[in-house]
């Protein structure tokens, strides 16, 4: 069930700027409880600005965000979101079906934990990730979601640079296509580890072999060792590749034709014939494919001893039997 006001979750918030604790006060003209940092030295201690009812949990100095522009804009998107483009992309690119079972196991186990009020905290959560709808459905579980822009699924507007919770202070965390527009995507991985309890369950979707999705906003790429690097304080439960081979085949075709026709539209549609080959995926070697995916998911519980870099490189080895127990899970 997804949190629609952060005040609900004071207690579990902090400061972006300098992680002391947050407080809610009065309500204010939308009606819903303002949040204050409650150091007195901080630029906070007066109150989070908002827009459209939602917190903007932000220390705009130290952020991507600009504060001017996200207030006059409402808090907008500076990237175009068209349900259209996500309905097409869901379609020709098929749907996560890991993420839907990762999703349902962490509800689950959530739900049986006997913790009070369970939050997992969802990075990135603008738009709900293909496959993660199971998350929103347990009337038990909180969602709390955020992310740089205002959006009827978010819980409040937050960096992932400096994220607005205490440390070890959240059940489990989502994220999924998000670390690849960071500029600094071991930093986010480091916050997203920081505020998860321990013993808490994470999961991770990025890009590896995926084109630029989101042109100037888009940074980094990474292969399974380095997902597993980037979340070495976890230790790995699952992982494998959300879109294999064949969809990158399909990637690469549909790329190929908007680079000859100059023209994302077009292109489009003279590869939808070759959308087919994305269900190839499913009859790929895992080793290889995994070499060769357009997107890897992982799948870990934070853990006191993290890995080092000889944990790293045996990795690459350890993958492969994850991988293959991560295929027989799927739907």
């Amino acid at each position: 069930m997804l949190i629609e006001d952060a005040a609900t979750i004071a207690d579990l918030l902090a400061c972006p700027a300098c992680n002391s604790a947050v407080r809610s006060g009065p309500a204010g003209a939308d009606g819903r409880a303002t949040l204050a940092c409650t150091n007195p030295d901080c630029a906070h201690h007066t109150g989070f600005d908002r827009v459209g009812g939602q917190a903007l949990l932000v220390d705009f100095p130290t952020s991507v965000l600009d504060r001017e522009a996200t207030l006059a804009s409402g808090g907008a998107s500076v990237v175009e979101r068209a349900d259209w483009r996500e309905t097409i992309g869901r379609v020709v690119n098929g749907r996560n079906h890991y993420a839907a079972h990762y999703a349902r196991d962490v509800v689950k186990q959530l739900e049986a934990s006997g913790v009070e009020r369970p939050v997992i905290l969802v990075v990135g959560g603008g738009i709900i990730g293909s496959g993660a709808n199971d998350l929103y459905a347990s009337q038990t579980v909180g969602v709390a979601s955020f992310d740089i822009y205002s959006s009827p699924q978010v819980t409040f507007i937050g960096d992932a640079l400096s994220i607005p919770f205490a440390d070890n202070s959240v059940d489990a965390v989502w994220v999924q296509g998000v670390l690849e527009v960071t500029i600094d995507a071991p930093k986010v991985a480091a916050e997203m580890q920081r505020v998860l309890k321990p013993n808490g369950l994470l999961f991770a979707n990025v890009s590896f072999m995926w084109p630029v999705c989101e042109g100037a906003y888009d940074f980094s790429r990474y292969t399974a060792s380095g997902l597993r690097w980037l979340f070495r304080q976890c230790a790995p439960l699952s992982l494998g590749f959300s879109n294999g081979p064949g969809t990158m085949a399909a990637l690469a075709i549909r790329y190929l034709f908007q680079a000859l026709l100059r023209s994302t539209k077009a292109g489009q549609i003279a590869a939808f014939p070759f959308a087919w080959l994305r269900m190839l995926d499913r009859f790929c070697d895992v080793r290889r494919g995994l070499d060769a995916a357009p997107a890897i998911f992982f799948y870990g519980r934070k853990t006191d001893t993290p890995a080092d870099f000889h944990d790293a490189i045996q990795f690459y080895q350890d993958r492969v039997p994850l991988a293959r127990a991560a295929q027989k899970l799927r739907d």
